[in-house]
């Protein structure tokens, strides 16, 4: 399990800079339409795991993450986009670590103290990205037939993708 202690983005979706002290508990945002709850929600799995799933595999098209991430305003400077998390490893004994991505650099985290145990852990959690669910994803489980569930369910879950990595 990973705590998130504290959040920082920068220029990434539709939010120019927002930081969050969540002090490693459980947060819930809400609010109307186009307020940036999703874009914090993307924030946190992109800087988790260099991916925005919601912009990524069957039916998005042309979306993604070099395209999309970066703030309108800012899309031809990718370097600026970026999303910092301080967090904590309760497994870990408590250690503590900043994660900072930029969508320029979206495959090569900067994490510090470098710690192979805490790279350990993040490389586990790219592994498992259904951490974070959109409302299309779950409304499309909820929607399919009865007798689709389970490959909606694989699909939900990028069980291909958790195959390919483990391979």
């Amino acid at each position: 399990m990973i705590r998130i202690e504290r959040v920082h983005i920068k220029k990434f979706r539709g939010i120019i800079d927002l930081e969050l002290d969540l002090a490693g508990q459980n947060f819930a945002a809400c609010g109307p339409n186009g307020t940036g709850k999703s874009g914090i929600v993307d924030a946190i799995e992109f800087a988790l795991t260099g991916n925005i799933s919601r912009l990524s595999g069957q039916g998005t098209g042309e979306l993604s993450v070099a395209k999309h991430a970066p703030h309108v305003d800012f899309r031809n400077k990718p370097q600026e986009a970026s999303v910092e998390l301080h967090v904590s490893f309760p497994a870990l004994k408590g250690k503590k670590a900043t994660i900072l991505r930029t969508v320029k650099g979206a495959s090569s985290p900067i994490i510090t103290p470098p710690d192979s145990e805490i790279e350990a852990a993040l490389e586990a959690v790219s592994l498992h990205p259904e951490f974070v669910l959109s409302r299309r994803e779950l409304i499309r489980y909820v929607i399919s037939k009865p007798g689709d569930r389970a490959k909606e369910v694989q699909a939900l879950l990028r069980l291909e993708d958790v195959e390919k990595a483990r391979a």
